[in-house]
């Protein structure tokens, strides 16, 4: 029996893909990386990478902050926020798929 593991997709994604994916404006899209930039202790230094133009954001944290943005905003709920797990985000969203032969 062979087990293939793969992964699927890009975790990073530029301001226009997140646009896309989320249906949100450049504007809204900038605002959120600017406030997941704030919350590097949850996500890490590098969920917001590059300036300008340049600018990437790692797709799990967006991910995330999209879900638990109003929780992580209120000093008292953000206590019961879970913890940030980009491994079963990936696997949630289906950037892992797994093949037995």
């Amino acid at each position: 029996m062979t087990i293939i593991k793969q992964m699927y997709g890009n975790p990073v994604m530029n301001v226009k893909g997140i646009c896309e994916q989320f249906h949100i404006s450049d504007r809204t899209a900038r605002k959120y990386m600017k406030e997941i930039e704030a919350n590097r202790e949850r996500y890490g230094e590098f969920a917001v990478m590059g300036e300008g133009p340049l600018k990437r954001v790692n797709y799990m944290a967006f991910t995330d902050y999209w879900k638990y943005r109003k929780m992580l905003g209120d000093k008292n709920a953000r206590k019961h926020a879970p913890e940030y797990d980009p491994k079963e985000i990936a696997k949630a969203l289906g950037f892992y798929a797994t093949e037995v032969m």
